[in-house]
């Protein structure tokens, strides 16, 4: 009996560890993703820009990468921002883009904390 209890106890373990291997359920093994994990995007296209004389245009393209709400802010010659664009994704022609000006694109969350994503939208002649 003194050896049938330890022989008991050692089986029960092995059962339990066997029971802990990875799943072969892949939708099991893949990871959740958070929203933290996430990746913002903002791209500006085409960029550079190109103005010659007059004005140029680009279109800017965000995805807050999490479906939540976004804004996206624009900030000429690093004055204030201003509202630009609001939706979890999308894209907006921004077609007054001037030669000798800097127009710095951000995306933030809808409620305006920090940014996601920034993007210079750059200015050749």
């Amino acid at each position: 009996m003194k050896r049938f209890i330890p022989t008991i106890a050692i089986l029960l373990l092995l059962f339990f560890f066997a029971g802990c291997g990875p799943s072969k359920n892949p939708e099991a093994n893949a990871s959740a993703s958070s929203p933290a994990a996430s990746a913002a995007t903002i791209t500006a296209s085409p960029n550079p820009v190109t103005t010659g004389e007059g004005s140029g245009a680009t279109t800017i393209t965000w995805n807050t990468g999490d479906g939540t709400a976004g804004q996206v802010y624009v900030s000429e010659d690093g004055k204030p921002e201003t509202l630009f664009a609001a939706g979890p994704t999308g894209s907006a022609p921004a077609p007054w883009i001037r030669a000798g000006k800097t127009f710095d694109f951000s995306l933030s969350r809808a409620m305006r904390s920090a940014a996601l994503a920034r993007r210079r939208a750059d200015i050749s002649a």
